[in-house]
């Protein structure tokens, strides 16, 4: 097993942009809060690396959240799994991550939640950060 520098092991999406991309009717009402990401660990190649991203959706009283939708460059939400698949990059090299049931996210107590997992065993992916533009499509 190789081993890894503490530069290459430092969060993954350290450096992600989460960009909120917001459509529905001119009466609906919704603020959205800064994406929060837990506490960064480090990804040991042995193991998955989760990471949890949270937005705050608050919408008044009159307005529901319905679809939320993700995307990437390069990403897509698999039909068999539900699960999408995005990749983290650091110039040509790349590390795939994802987030299950991404097809069944919901808004839950003004809090969209989304599990980010960089799988074990991508062995050989060069030390230093990697980042993605994960876009966030809420419908209310």
């Amino acid at each position: 097993m190789p081993t890894t520098s503490p530069l290459f092991r430092r969060a993954a999406l350290r450096r992600a942009l989460l960009v909120l991309s917001l459509t529905g009717s001119a009466q609906a009402a919704c603020t959205f809060g800064t994406p929060v990401v837990s506490a960064l660990g480090s990804y040991a190649y042995a193991q998955d690396w989760t990471q949890t991203v949270q937005v705050l959706v608050r919408c008044d009283a009159g307005s529901q959240v319905g679809t939320v939708r993700l995307s990437s460059p390069g990403g897509v939400l698999e039909a068999g799994t539900g699960q999408y698949q995005g990749w983290l990059q650091r110039g040509a090299d790349t590390l795939r991550y994802v987030i299950p049931d991404a097809g069944q996210l919901r808004v839950v107590a003004d809090q969209l939640t989304l599990p980010v997992t960089v799988p074990a065993g991508q062995w050989g992916a060069p030390t230093g950060a990697y980042a993605d533009t994960l876009s966030i499509e809420i419908e209310f």
